[in-house]
């Protein structure tokens, strides 16, 4: 079973982490009418293809399109590979962006990430496709099955599911105890282990529920002597799987139960380029509009354009969080420790309309491109209310774990200005135990519209 698993995770990972090159061959045929040969200053291309390559394998591993694991359950892969590909785009935008020096045509980066795209949905699916084609030559596997309960009925069926694996039961090992449920192949109580010595089988499967995972030593001792190969079927319930969680710590053999996605390489690099370039592309397209809100702001109430306050960042480090100035000048302690509230008098009157359209969150990019913040997050808190609310709510520091935003989940749901702080908790843990850059995105797009119609800002 493990040979065969292999093979087809090794095959299939081959053919992925090859797809750039014949996306960039195709790409170049088309645009230039040359592969390689006659490619305007080609050593810049071929920085950009061992650039997208390296980010391809990252990707393609991040998104599990090298893998068999999510190949049988998906329909027709289109979203993971549309994410993987996406992701590049961004990433060769930003090696554009800060490598100013390579000469290489925008519209070929656009038309190698489609070809990218349209190859790795059409491989997948073919892959997929032959492997459960009836005309694939499989070998058979001869199984037995330690268990005979409800839970090696139900993982037999599972595992004649496998597409690529096609396998017999040869029989059901049945331990002290244990009622049978299973009448596709024939019952050996475990005080009768001579059958088992002229019974012709490949690999031993255990199939036993959790309560009986004590036993497994014994069952493991048993059956060695047979020199097969023994795998062993976990249900560790429905909020636990060992996925990538497993993992080895100097002596110790550790699993992880808590992982979060914003632990993940993804989190990590791809979320924070594309901050950085569509913060930085943000800053500089939006330059003529700073500039003019930042006049109103000057000369509509005495006092700085900037509005500058700490607040508590990732890992619960302080910062200085950067905003337009919509109130009169105060105090530090009230600006601290005073919670905004609608048609709160202390707002001018261009400041309310900042407010509505959240126009005063604008220079927030600055803190993005500075690392202190992230376009999507949970909003960052002054630290007088994060110590007061840390008291009150249950959970409510585990938000610092990931980046703070300028918009969130919260927000896009309502739950901006005056509204309850333990729901915010709520939605915020929910968006860490939920990320992807596909949900960044729709909070990014969400976000758009309701600062279009101005709804809840003040």
């Amino acid at each position: 079973m493990m040979s065969r698993v292999y093979f087809y995770n090794f095959s299939l990972r081959v053919l992925v982490y090859f797809l750039p090159l014949f996306a960039f061959a195709t790409s170049s045929y088309i645009r230039f009418g040359t592969i390689y040969s006659n490619l305007p200053v080609r050593q810049h291309y071929l920085i950009l293809f061992l650039f997208t390559e390296l980010a391809w394998i990252l990707a393609a591993d991040r998104f599990k399109l090298s893998t068999v694991t999510e190949l049988f359950w998906e329909y027709t892969g289109i979203r993971a590979s549309f994410a993987a590909c996406f992701t590049i785009l961004l990433l060769q935008t930003a090696l554009l962006v800060f490598a100013r020096q390579l000469v290489i045509s925008r519209s070929f980066i656009v038309l190698t990430n489609v070809i990218l795209f349209l190859m790795v949905v059409a491989g997948r699916n073919f892959f997929r496709l032959t492997s459960r084609s009836a005309i694939w030559p499989r070998k058979c596997e001869n199984i037995l099955v330690v268990g005979t309960d409800q839970y090696a009925r139900r993982y037999v069926k599972l595992l004649r599911r496998i597409p690529f694996f096609h396998c017999e039961i040869r029989a059901y090992l049945q331990l002290p105890g244990q009622p049978v449920l299973v009448d596709d192949a024939p019952v050996i109580s475990a005080s009768e282990p001579r059958r088992l010595e002229n019974l012709k089988f490949d690999e031993v499967v255990v199939a036993l529920p959790p309560s009986r995972y004590l036993h497994l030593p014994a069952v493991v001792e048993s059956l060695e002597n047979l020199a097969k190969p023994i795998r062993a079927v976990f249900d560790l319930g429905p909020r636990l799987s060992f996925g990538n969680k497993l993992f080895q710590a100097g002596r110790l053999q550790m699993m992880n139960l808590a992982i979060s996605p914003v632990e993940s390489f993804a989190y990590t690099v791809v979320k924070r380029s594309f901050d950085l370039v569509v913060a930085t592309v943000g800053v500089l397209f939006l330059s003529p509009l700073f500039a003019i809100i930042a006049a109103l702001v000057k000369f509509s109430s005495p006092g700085t354009v900037l509005f500058r306050q700490e607040r508590v960042g990732r890992h619960g480090n302080p910062f200085t969080l950067l905003k337009f100035r919509t109130m009169r000048c105060g105090s530090q302690v009230e600006s601290d420790t005073l919670w905004t509230t609608k048609n709160d008098p202390r707002i001018t009157p261009i400041g309310a309309v900042l407010r509505r359209f959240s126009l005063d969150e604008l220079p927030q990019l600055f803190n993005v491109i500075r690392g202190e913040m992230s376009l999507v997050g949970p909003r960052p808190e002054r630290p007088y209310y994060v110590a007061k609310f840390g008291e009150d709510i249950e959970k409510y520091h585990l938000r610092h774990s990931c980046q703070v935003g300028i918009t969130g989940w919260a927000q896009v749901n309502d739950l901006r200005g005056d509204t309850s702080i333990s729901d915010r908790v709520q939605y915020d843990l929910y968006y860490m135990r939920n990320w992807s850059f596909g949900l960044d995105l729709q909070i990014i797009l969400r976000t758009a519209v309701i600062t279009l119609v101005g709804t809840n800002g003040y």
